[in-house]
């Protein structure tokens, strides 16, 4: 049973990540043609991309450090 939700969180917090890093990419190409076609860059796009930077960083942590955490006996606290 620990481990089938120990596999379910690894999961979700995989699935957030990638969503997450997927969207940062999208955000940069976008804003990328956005400065192509005007010659300016969208504020609003880029703290929404810096957003998304910060949020991938911190959920790569957090999935690396419950990956680390898998063979400990206290991982479960």
């Amino acid at each position: 049973m620990p481990n089938e939700s120990w596999q379910a969180e690894q999961k979700k917090l995989r699935t957030m990540w990638v969503v997450v890093i997927m969207m940062f990419w999208f955000s940069v190409t976008f804003q990328g043609a956005i400065f192509l076609l005007e010659g300016t860059l969208n504020l609003i796009l880029m703290s929404i991309i810096l957003g998304m930077l910060v949020l991938g960083i911190a959920l790569k942590m957090k999935l690396q450090r419950h990956e680390a955490s898998k063979g400990r006996p206290d991982a479960d606290k």
